[in-house]
């Protein structure tokens, strides 16, 4: 449900009567709505944020869904700062654990001069930063300065305070700080201990024991050493980037060795890196490297020396298996966790799956209190073996416990829970759905089918059977979850579940495509298999472009959908209708360089060379990296450009560069050999 802007000689108390009303009806939409509205007309009204914050936290135990695409593209954006703070506080009702519709709202009340409620909102941040597990030392940068503009400064005292625990060695912030506690003193005022932010916790709307507040105040020796760790891994990163690759994995192994289950921080981009300098075609570790390993006499030091020779060698399952084997010994639970999905899904892409691994994956999930991934990695060794009667009374052994442990895990509280950025739950959470067992996936939709059968019309009941069908992967299964939401798209008048089933066909064909790929590869000359690939590419092009046209026809705001239905057109050679859409592409910051850089190659195809090279320039510009992967690409286009227009020497010099950092990249050795010939 959307709102619509009241009228404004309305009393804002009516619409907040109204709004308790409809929450204690359990109409929790119709009373987002209806405070929305309230604050529109009293937007410092602190006592009705807070009344919709309680509630929203009692929609979403109610299983209440989150915002739709159409929701989230309308609220993010606003003429003024009311309609931008209202616009996130709306989204934050519909889901209270997203931070950034959090760190939204903020923005928009400082910019919008509401001081109560940017004060209000800045002290609830402060309390789930500070409780999170590993607190984000750009939230708490963020907080200093909205405490700042807002005139609060014990509190922008407080979060420099815990900025500075996080990152000691920022030399301006605690010159920040020192300024802010002279004026502080100058004045004549006492401040406040506001590390634990009692008073807030009294009128934020937030159940938080005391004793929990309380133990933030101090650092704990783990966020010590995380904070050690993070200048390692920023040094690492630093590193990596250009093109050190060596001297960054020595970095990631010491931030790792005083943080060794700093999985998103470390252990992951270790890995991409490894897989990068792997790809420019880096030597493996040599022997006395490799000697690392059997000296490593601690659980740590092993697992750290068998990461060392992953990152030199990824292809190299059997160190990932001796960093697990260490991890588990070591007790780094998240990092066991991490590094077993990993083998879990190499094992599983491998022509001939290795069943000591399967083994060796079993019995470390279940160390590690993974049952259901137990359960998984003992099913894939039993049909590699399947007359093992060990294995098979083992498995039967482990569905039991397993059995009798879901009631426990279905009220458990794990990190998903906690306000942290969204980019890093998709990776995790991906991850943990990649080793679902094939039983968990079909109780999975027998329990939707359940819900939908109750309430067909419920958002969330049609959602949850469309999308536990899809995680099925069969033709079938997909199939009946597109018809669900197509038909409740025609139902209930509302496009977003069409959108939702073409993104599950987009999925579908994408996976029978690279099957057919794959088949073809066995049999190249098959002419059946060529014709099977082309038929799922014709199909594949047309419900794209089909699906894009009508979502951007629907969704007219939405950036994302415009850029890609863009792609879709420049591939048809439709440059005439691709290059408005990727130039208001351009309005989304993630997505602005690389939108110009499309509408740069539009122009170069309709041969309007100058304009091209014009556009290429502007967007390296703003590139702030100009060796990074996009930066690199529209140097070379800008050199094509060049080239196409008889400005050798320009072209010539721009590929010459490229090739100094990146002789593989294209075909730029051979246009340079060319330019030189002319």
């Amino acid at each position: 449900m959307m709102y619509d802007p009241p009228e404004p000689n309305k009393d804002p108390s009516s619409f907040f009567a109204a709004g308790r009303q409809a929450s204690q009806e359990g109409l929790y939409d119709k009373a987002i709505a209806a405070y929305i509205n309230g604050l529109r007309l009293a937007p410092e009204t602190v006592d009705a944020h807070i009344e919709l914050r309680l509630m929203a936290l009692r929609r979403k135990e109610a299983g209440g869904a989150g915002p739709t695409e159409q929701e989230i593209s309308r609220y993010t954006k606003g003429k003024t700062a009311l309609d931008l703070m209202l616009g996130a506080e709306y989204l934050l009702a519909k889901d209270p654990t997203h931070l950034p519709y959090a760190e939204q709202l903020l923005r928009a009340a400082v910019a919008g001069g509401f001081k109560k409620t940017a004060t209000w909102i800045a002290d609830l941040i402060f309390l789930a930063n500070n409780r999170a597990q590993r607190p984000s030392v750009r939230i708490y940068y963020l907080l200093k300065d909205a405490y700042t503009a807002i005139g609060a400064h014990d509190r922008a005292i407080s979060a420099c305070k815990k900025a500075l625990k996080l990152n000691p060695d920022d030399k301006s912030l605690l010159r920040q700080l020192q300024e802010f506690q002279r004026q502080q003193l100058s004045s004549g005022l006492e401040q406040e201990d506001r590390d634990g932010l009692e008073g807030p916790l009294e009128k934020g709307g937030l159940v938080i024991p005391q004793e929990t507040v309380a133990s933030n105040t101090q650092a704990s020796p783990e966020d010590t050493a995380f904070a050690a760790a993070s200048l390692f891994f920023a040094k690492a990163a630093d590193a990596a980037a250009s093109g050190n690759y060596d001297y960054a994995i020595d970095l990631y192994i010491e931030g790792l060795r005083r943080a060794p289950e700093a999985v998103e921080e470390g252990h992951l981009p270790l890995a991409r890196l490894a897989l990068q300098r792997q790809a420019k075609g880096a030597k493996g570790p040599g022997v006395l490297e490799k000697a690392r390993l059997w000296r490593a006499r601690t659980p740590l030091d092993q697992m750290l020396a068998a990461e060392y020779l992953y990152a030199k060698d990824p292809s190299e399952l059997s160190y990932a298996e001796a960093m697990l084997k260490a991890a588990v010994a070591g007790g780094f639970v998240k990092t066991a966790d991490w590094i077993a999905n990993l083998i879990f899904q190499t094992n599983n892409a491998l022509p001939r799956p290795s069943f000591q691994v399967y083994v060796l994956l079993k019995d470390a999930y279940k160390s590690i209190g993974q049952l259901d991934k137990a359960v998984a990695a003992c099913q894939r060794a039993m049909k590699l073996r399947p007359e093992d009667a060990a294995l098979a009374e083992e498995f039967k052994n482990l569905s039991a416990e397993l059995t009798v442990a879901r009631g426990k895990y279905d009220t458990s509280k794990d990190f998903r829970g906690s306000i942290k950025d969204a980019e890093r739950q998709a990776v995790l959470y991906g991850q943990d759905r990649i080793v679902k067992t094939e039983d968990w996936r079909r109780m999975a939709v027998e329990q939707a089918r359940k819900a939908y059968n109750a309430d067909p019309d419920l958002p969330k009941n049609i959602l949850n059977l469309a999308a536990s069908l899809s995680d099925l992967q069969t033709v079938e299964a997909e199939d009946e979850a597109i018809e669900i939401l197509e038909q409740a798209s025609k139902r209930l008048k509302d496009y977003s579940f069409k959108h939702r089933a073409g993104q599950i066909r987009i999925k579908q064909l994408n996976r029978l495509l690279r099957e057919a790929k794959t088949e073809l590869e066995k049999a190249p000359d098959d002419p059946e298999k060529k014709a099977r690939v082309e038929q799922l590419t014709r199909q594949l092009h047309d419900f794209e472009l089909d699906y894009y046209r009508e979502a951007v026809q629907n969704y007219p705001t939405d950036l994302k959908l415009k850029y890609e239905y863009a792609i879709r057109l420049a591939k048809d050679g439709l440059y005439d209708q691709a290059i408005p859409l990727f130039q208001e592409a351009q309005k989304d910051p993630a997505r602005r360089i690389a939108a110009m850089n499309q509408v740069g190659l539009s122009f170069m195809a309709k041969g309007w060379l100058n304009d091209a090279a014009d556009v290429f320039n502007n967007a390296l510009g703003e590139v702030e990296i100009k060796d990074d992967q996009m930066g690199k690409e529209l140097r070379y286009n800008l050199a094509c450009a060049y080239q196409q227009l008889g400005q050798t020497e320009k072209a010539l010099e721009i590929f010459r560069k490229i090739a100094q950092q990146d002789y593989s990249y294209k075909d730029v050795s051979a246009r340079i050999e060319a330019l030189r010939k002319v």
